[in-house]
């Protein structure tokens, strides 16, 4: 710790694996969603509110497409100022209320 003109300051060194804790937290919520999704076509979140996710044509989801309506949640979530403000309009603005994820994985979130 120095002082400069009574201020106490800490020096820091950036953490060169830092990144590591980022890339671990991503893959872990990624996963609790396809894992889950792919298995029941819900997530904990999804059965407490009784919805869950089906192919378009009502047939249960794969792990295959619940990878893809999740890893395009990046998107869904731009701009990241508002998160989740494309992904809402895209809901919005579809006959089938789906977001970018959905479209790419011919998927639907329906009533349980």
């Amino acid at each position: 710790m120095t002082f400069v003109e009574g201020n106490a300051s800490v020096a820091t060194t950036p953490n060169p694996l830092g990144w590591r804790s980022g890339a671990v937290s991503l893959l872990i919520f990624l996963l609790h969603f396809i894992l889950l999704e792919g298995a029941y076509g819900q997530t904990v979140g999804k059965m407490a509110v009784k919805i869950k996710v089906v192919q378009e044509d009502g047939t249960k989801i794969d792990y295959a497409g619940a990878a893809v309506r999740n890893i395009l949640r990046v998107i869904d979530a731009i701009p990241f100022f508002i998160p989740y403000l494309l992904g809402a309009i895209l809901i919005w603005t579809s006959d089938r209320k789906q977001r970018v994820g959905d479209r790419a994985a011919s998927t639907a979130v329906v009533k349980a």
